[in-house]
């Protein structure tokens, strides 16, 4: 059985659905388990409490992976939750640092994305964002070639999730 990641971020494989099945947070693509949410990915066992599916008579074996919903820091602060993680440290990206974010607005010149994950240097596990924060795609940094032929709102729209490299 694949070892889960501490922290997953959306679009990252958990495991193969032989070993995993799906739970909340997380969907089924192409026989593999992947994430939907940001957050810490936990497996519990298949209980009796969902029904056997119509192609066997013998409910699953396989333990359920899901993810739960990170709380936001407002949240966690007015019931007083703050994790040492997100309280004690301040998530800014640095030069050369990958970022996840999403894509809230879309101009002919540049993306604003709101950044919700910080990795360092893409190695390694990521640091969800106790507060989003605000990043900017320009034209320019889109593609290494042919900047001044780059479209915006051909390769962005609203709501997008961008995986980035910070430039500046």
């Amino acid at each position: 059985m694949t070892t889960l990641p501490t922290l997953a971020i959306p679009g990252q494989l958990l495991g193969p659905s032989s070993a995993y099945s799906p739970g909340p947070g997380t969907h089924l693509y192409a026989s593999n388990v992947y994430a939907s949410l940001p957050g810490h990915p936990t497996t519990t066992t298949n209980s009796s409490s969902h029904p056997p599916s119509k192609s066997s008579t013998q409910p699953s074996s396989k333990p359920v992976v899901s993810i739960a919903r990170l709380p936001s820091a407002s949240a966690t602060a007015d019931l007083g939750l703050v994790s040492e993680r997100i309280s004690n440290t301040i998530a800014l990206p640095r030069v050369g640092d990958v970022v996840l974010g999403r894509v809230t607005r879309c101009m002919t010149r540049q993306v604003n994305v709101a950044i919700s994950i910080v990795m360092d240097g893409g190695e390694g596990e990521g640091m969800v964002c106790a507060n989003e924060i605000q990043g900017v795609v320009r034209r320019e940094d889109v593609r290494a070639t042919e900047k001044e032929k780059v479209v915006v709102g051909e390769g962005f729209r609203v709501g997008d999730l961008v995986r980035a490299v910070v430039v500046s």
